[in-house]
């Protein structure tokens, strides 16, 4: 996804299905280094600096994927 459609993600996906984009982004680079500020909206990031969370993503929430 280029930095021109990121803006269109969320009309395309709800906040649950950016959430598990964004899980199985930071499983795969925890560091955050390939493409950094690219493809998801921000804020929504790896943990090293908090984005505005409501709670765990519902999957954390029910032991079926890990948030590192």
């Amino acid at each position: 996804m280029g930095v021109d459609k990121s803006r269109y993600m969320t009309k395309m996906f709800g906040a649950d299905d950016l959430d598990t984009m964004q899980l199985l982004r930071c499983a795969f680079d925890p560091g955050g280094l390939c493409n950094p500020g690219k493809v998801f909206p921000t804020p929504r990031l790896c943990g090293e600096v908090p984005g505005v969370r409501r709670g765990p993503h519902p999957l954390v929430a029910s032991g079926q994927a890990e948030q590192f």
